[in-house]
């Protein structure tokens, strides 16, 4: 029997030998322990299991030190319920402020701490001597539920991945055993895949009702086309059809399927077809929200909203003529039609292709807001950081991302959103439904909404339509059609319309002006070149559909820092590994990060406000860690430490896929279209690749791409959503 007492960066545990009697054994090695990794994320520090398994002696030098030590590489384990010492070591390990000591009290003064902690008594655990009530509480969040340990030996018998234990129990309590293996289907909402769900059925001999097997294989039917296809509804053809491929793999007969998954609630009825129950959910609520925004009389909803009921026309037209005077241009009659129709409205849109002039119109917007709503807060946000950082430097005033938004304002002892406010969002073609659910679920009624972008650009990654869905609807929409990022004359320009409207010839790849300009060649020097002469790192970015190949993300990155490190010697970000020492880090894409290097988060941390697909540059690098700290990281205009979890969400950006481009700008881009991935260029992406250079654009490679993309036209408005018809019945 064994207890973690931790666990290295390589995913091997070191462990504690346990006796009978729950003291420690004392071995003359250190013991280390391999799981599969099947097992790593139950595997945790203070976890106990009983393992069965092959025993290796390994001797070997750290820092000029011998260290010995016995891997274990597990065969058979199962997990134990820890109780006495081995418990007071969970908690020890666990909890933060709760050491060794603290435990052993908690313990003593509680025999029964399992009750204790499971009825919330926050006092009773106070009363212990060095437990506050923060670490009280953090002990109660933290308590394996009571459902846990049957759950995680019943999946392990299942050969399910053993991170679903403490999800599932605290779901369904002490009842997730017993609702398993009623109904294995419910596994799917946690990220079982239906083949799987099967597989253990036919193993474990479940038997379950006809009518509940032909709703689940709706479900899963349903739920795979949405997830492939970013829709949220599915047509009856699209429906049957795919339920007539999955019948005839496990031989069921699927007469009154439709029938069990809407009285099994798994589907439900819209006027395009069906729509599982989450994305309803969403839909509605996005929809009911700015439907009843929109129509919310003025001055309703907040003491503080009582300015709208004195505002009119020559309110605002005395406003908007005071910022105009702050021009060196003047605006044009669609500017300013735009920038009344907006205030005017408590829900509005802009939308224009790139260089249209949002950004002018934004900030005569928040200028007007200044004059007659004064004292009102306004929030800008944006999904990614890059582009919320482009918004503050645009408008001079604070941005931030949505999801810092959301961090801010959701949970406990989080300060609720002003009850009347003007929430401008950016960009607003890349919010998916999720985050548009989220995002009105912090709103109050008399928030003032702007959406702000462009639906010829990329569709949201995750599920759903909400721009489309907005401009298509009954809410005030505001189409902006004027250039104003570059002139007229501008090949930048002349190019992207003519992608925009499908006029595209090949003749436009080379512009008069200079600023387009198209090279077959994609050798690594020629790459290299026009990346210099494109400003380097400062100035350019090179972007391609893919991650693989030679013109891949992936192949680009590595050129251009290989092509750097021919010039100088750098330091590189090293991390401190408990057998091998102070040693280099390498990413999961096989890449060193140094000094100078642009990098990519590659995961979200709404704690620090970092999103997936922000740029930042590596300014200093430590030669020993000072406080778990490596480095420095100029992060979206502000310096972030380097530590050993910032590590592993950072990869080379000096390329990016064009996907992971949207909502930035750059004077200078280099797009690359590589011959061997006609499939995965539409319209709205290299529409989007276009239109992210300010000044230049150098496009080499296969140009018959760029043909390929506009034939299969924008692939967003395949998307099947229900949020248009909810919108449009208000």
């Amino acid at each position: 029997m064994i207890q973690i007492a931790k666990v290295r960066p390589s995913g091997i545990r070191t462990a504690w030998e346990v006796l009978g009697d729950g003291s420690l054994a004392h071995r003359d090695a250190i013991l280390t322990i391999q799981f599969s990794t099947q097992l790593w994320e139950a595997a945790s520090v203070g976890s106990v299991w009983s393992v069965e398994g092959k025993i290796e002696r390994r001797s070997y030098k750290v820092r000029g030190f011998t260290v010995n030590d016995e891997l274990l590489t597990v065969e058979r384990a199962r997990h134990v319920r820890p109780s006495g010492a081995l418990l007071a070591r969970w908690i020890a390990k666990n909890i933060d402020g709760l050491g060794d000591v603290i435990a052993r009290r908690l313990m003593r003064a509680h025999p029964d701490i399992d009750a204790v902690v499971r009825s919330g008594d926050v006092q009773a655990l106070m009363a212990v001597s060095g437990v506050n009530e923060r670490r009280a509480k953090a002990l109660i969040e933290k308590w394996p539920p009571e459902g846990l340990y049957g759950v995680l030996n019943w999946l392990q018998e299942s050969g399910l991945p053993l991170g679903l234990a403490d999800r599932l129990a605290r779901v369904y309590g002490e009842s997730a055993l017993g609702r398993l293996k009623d109904d294995p289907f419910l596994l799917a909402a946690f990220g079982v895949s239906f083949a799987k769900i099967l597989d253990l059925i036919n193993v474990l001999e479940i038997e379950l009702p006809r009518e509940r097997l032909l709703a689940a294989i709706a479900e899963h039917v349903a739920s795979s086309i949405c997830a492939r296809t970013g829709s949220t509804v599915v047509s009856d053809d699209e429906l049957l059809k795919g339920v007539e491929r999955v019948a005839a793999d496990i031989d069921i007969v699927t007469d009154g399927l439709i029938e069990a998954a809407l009285n099994n609630g798994v589907l439900i009825r819209t006027e395009r077809g069906y729509q599982g129950l989450g994305a309803a959910i969403q839909e509605h609520a996005v929809a009911r929200f700015l439907n009843r925004s929109a129509a919310r009389p003025s001055g309703a909803g907040a003491m503080l909203a009582a300015w709208e009921r004195d505002l009119t026309d020559e309110l605002i037209e005395s406003a908007l003529r005071a910022f105009e005077a702050t021009l060196p241009f003047a605006m044009t009659a669609e500017q300013r039609a735009a920038v009344k129709g907006t205030v005017k409205s408590p829900v509005g849109v802009i939308s224009g292709g790139a260089g249209t002039g949002k950004t002018t119109i934004l900030l005569a917007i928040l200028a007007v807001y200044d004059q007659i709503a004064q004292g009102m807060v306004k929030f800008q946000v944006a999904l990614s950081g890059r582009a919320a950082q482009r918004m503050a430097e645009s408008t001079g005033r604070p941005a931030t991302t949505i999801a810092k938004l959301l961090s801010d304002h959701r949970g406990e002892n989080r300060p609720d959103f002003p009850e009347h406010a003007l929430l401008v969002v950016d960009e607003a073609s890349m919010v998916d439904l999720l985050t548009a659910y989220r995002l009105v679920g912090i709103l109050p009624y008399a928030t003032r909404i702007l959406l702000v972008g462009d639906v010829g650009q990329l569709p949201p990654i995750g599920a759903g339509l909400v721009l489309h869905a907005v401009m298509r609807g009954n809410l005030p929409v505001f189409e902006l059609s004027q250039v104003k990022r570059q002139g007229q004359d501008s090949g930048i320009h002349r190019l992207a319309t003519a992608v925009r409207t499908n006029t595209y010839d090949h003749g436009l790849l080379n512009s008069v002006s200079g600023d387009c300009q198209y090279d077959p060649d994609c050798s690594p020097e020629t790459i290299i070149r026009i990346w210099e002469e494109s400003g380097c790192e400062e100035g350019c970015i090179l972007l391609t559909p893919t991650r693989k190949g030679p013109l891949g993300v992936n192949a680009l990155n590595t050129l251009i820092q290989s092509h750097r490190d021919a010039a100088e010697r750098r330091p590189e970000l090293h991390y401190s590994d408990d057998l091998r020492g102070w040693i280099p880090w390498v990413t999961g894409r096989g890449a060193r990060l140094r000094l100078g290097d642009q990098v990519m988060v590659t995961a979200n941390d709404y704690d620090a406000d970092m999103r997936n697909g922000d740029l930042g540059t590596i300014v200093d690098v430590y030669p020993k860690a000072r406080g778990g700290v490596l480095g420095v990281l100029e992060l979206n205009g502000r310096l972030v430490e380097i530590t050993a979890r910032l590590l592993e969400a950072l990869d080379l950006g000096y390329a990016m896929t064009i996907h992971k481009s949207q909502g930035s700008q750059w004077p200078a881009c280099v797009l690359l279209l590589p011959g061997y991935v006609p499939h995965m260029l539409d319209q709205t992406l290299l529409y989007t690749a276009i239109t992210r250079p300010a000044e230049r654009l150098r496009v080499h490679g296969d140009r018959s791409l760029i043909m390929r993309a506009l034939s299969r036209g924008p692939v967003a408005a395949q998307r099947n959503t229900n949020l248009e018809s909810l919108l449009s019945r208000a």
